[in-house]
């Protein structure tokens, strides 16, 4: 009797973690409630693997439109990049791929980045982040396994392992570390082709502002090389003003109207 007791409890724990599965935590981090507008400043800094660092300032901007959300990053400092600006269209729609335009105000040239392929891939802008780090991930592009459960500083998270479908990206695999209690991701691995920790994501410095919770530091470190990308957001505000939707496109980014 006392086994059988014993092994009841041990399934009900057992159900009681993996009730969820992997796809139902990554759907549920994908649907937290954003705000509608979003406005603030960043410092970025790019460290090298001799140890020098680049110090870059950006204004970043959103508009979620139901559909849509429209995002545009704009580096304002130093001269040499000041002006350059990324555009972003992330459909709701997950089987539609985003848009994206780079504006390189010394080519007086704006070209489309491709959502998917290695293009999309390619270091944004000299970081370790990638042009599809910035942009949402479609769902349903990615297998899921829920691994375990896992704290991230100090916070319990699901473990979540997500596989291209495509399997042909740089990193096909990564796992999300994502709140138990908010669904928040907290950090992240990428995996290369060779199944070898390529680099890792952290989010730290948490606050709420408006009842969104908002990662001020995001690190991305090259496990590989040695290099590392930090984005420090600053200025954060969230649906205090209506931004003009003319902001968010390709002409506003070429005519430098984003400030």
């Amino acid at each position: 009797m006392k086994k059988s007791i014993l092994i009841t409890l041990v399934l009900m724990l057992a159900n009681a973690l993996f009730s969820q599965t992997g796809y139902d935590i990554m759907k549920k981090a994908d649907e937290v409630a954003e705000p509608k507008t979003s406005s603030s400043t960043a410092t970025l800094t790019i460290h090298s693997k001799k140890g020098s660092d680049r110090i870059r300032e950006v204004i970043m901007k959103s508009k979620d439109y139901g559909d849509v959300k429209k995002s545009v990053i704009v580096f304002t400092t130093p001269k040499d990049v000041a002006g350059t600006g990324y555009l972003m269209f992330d459909y709701d729609d997950d089987d539609k791929d985003s848009d994206n335009w780079l504006y390189l105000p010394a080519m007086k040239k704006t070209r489309r980045i491709a959502s998917s392929g290695s293009e999309s891939e390619g270091s944004f802008m000299g970081t370790d982040f990638t042009y599809q780090d910035m942009g949402d991930r479609s769902l349903n592009k990615y297998d899921y396994n829920l691994l375990g459960e896992e704290t991230v500083d100090g916070v319990a998270c699901y473990k979540v392992e997500c596989i291209s479908k495509a399997g042909t990206e740089k990193d096909p695999r990564f796992i999300s570390y994502i709140g138990k209690t908010d669904y928040i991701l907290r950090k992240c691995e990428f995996y290369d082709r060779q199944n070898q920790l390529h680099r890792v994501l952290t989010c730290t410095n948490f606050t709420t502002i408006k009842g969104f919770t908002t990662a001020q530091v995001m690190k991305m470190e090259n496990v590989q090389t040695g290099t590392w990308s930090l984005i420090e957001s600053k200025n954060i505000v969230y649906d205090d003003e209506d931004l003009d939707d003319s902001l968010f496109t390709v002409a506003a980014l070429e005519k430098g109207r984003i400030k």
